[in-house]
């Protein structure tokens, strides 16, 4: 039996570099206890988590210089088809600090642009796999935009796939998520941040989530997840529900940088594997906690996968929202 294949678009990638210090402490010089260098950005961290479910990872993004080769290399070594589109300027860095009592700050770089041969590269291949060597595969889009990227860019690969018979879902921001809504995604898995900045009005708990939802469902989205951080997710699965509220049990993370891009992993697996309801939330939240008890973000373990399930508290909601934003 052959293993469902996702294929994981980045357009921003990045080598993200974990350094353990003791605290952050501004202005001042600061001893690093350790220092660890991963292949990195949201789309690299699906394609990791959708590995270890089972399926066949491909992952394909704008790469350049040592670093991008670098970057390369770290997804080829966990199985995981790296499609390398050159560019001129270098692939970026992102820094992740770790202090001792767990606070984590981010430092991301913005990416360089990868030029208009590189763009046109990356479209051609996408629209040429998903018709060829992926065929029947999952298109995952994930993260944001290097500058001098239109914003529409991530609606024509939508369209593309779209016209392969391929399913995409899309998870990014801004003008790049507006573009895309248009462009009548699959599925869409915004957070509540990214969520407020689209619509200009806070998302604060489950039922503004759920009428969120629905607006992202009458923008194009087909169906629309909002992640919460430590509140879950709220998912409306399509235009006529059904819709759900979900959580993980409590844990004690590590780190929660790519417990999202777990949790879209596990959507997209439960799509390719006929999972509705229930079983895929289920499976999407369990695959986001377990994000949190990896030692590397991205790289869950199937076991503790299924040991959560179980224990996911699910409320469904009801489908009437509350307001109209």
């Amino acid at each position: 039996m052959k293993r469902p294949k996702i294929v994981c678009l980045s357009a921003n990638p990045a080598l993200d570099r974990r350094v353990c210090i003791p605290s952050l402490a501004p202005g001042n010089v600061i001893r690093a206890q350790s220092s660890l260098a991963m292949s990195g950005g949201k789309a690299a961290h699906v394609a990791m988590a959708a590995r270890a479910l089972g399926a066949h990872s491909v992952w394909i993004g704008f790469l350049g210089g040592s670093i991008g080769e670098e970057v390369a290399a770290g997804l080829r070594e966990l199985s995981i088809e790296a499609v390398a589109v050159q560019t001129a300027t270098s692939t970026r860095v992102n820094l992740e600090l770790v202090e001792d009592s767990g606070r984590i700050t981010e430092v991301l770089e913005p990416g360089g642009p990868p030029g208009r041969a590189a763009q046109a590269e990356i479209l051609r291949l996408c629209a040429q796999g998903l018709r060829d060597q992926w065929k029947g595969a999952l298109l995952s889009i994930s993260g944001s935009l290097p500058p001098d990227v239109p914003a529409d860019f991530y609606a024509s690969l939508i369209e593309d796939a779209r016209a392969a018979g391929s399913k995409v879902f899309l998870d990014t921001s801004g003008d790049a998520l507006r573009a895309g809504l248009e462009a009548r995604p699959d599925f869409v898995k915004p957070n509540r941040k990214e969520l407020a900045t689209l619509l200009g009005q806070p998302v604060r708990d489950a039922q503004d989530a759920l009428d969120a939802a629905h607006v992202l469902i009458r923008r194009g989205a087909r169906s629309a997840a909002v992640t919460l951080g430590a509140d879950g997710l709220v998912w409306l699965e399509s235009e006529g529900g059904p819709a759900w509220s979900a959580k993980s049990p409590r844990l004690n993370p590590g780190s929660t940088v790519g417990c999202g891009d777990a949790t879209l992993a596990g959507f997209a697996f439960a799509s390719l594997q006929g999972l509705a309801g229930e079983k895929a939330v289920r499976l999407a939240v369990a695959c986001g906690a377990a994000n949190c008890l990896a030692e590397v973000e991205g790289r869950i373990s199937a076991n503790d996968v299924q040991s959560i399930i179980p224990q996911v508290e699910l409320i469904p909601l009801r489908l009437t929202p509350r307001s109209q934003p």
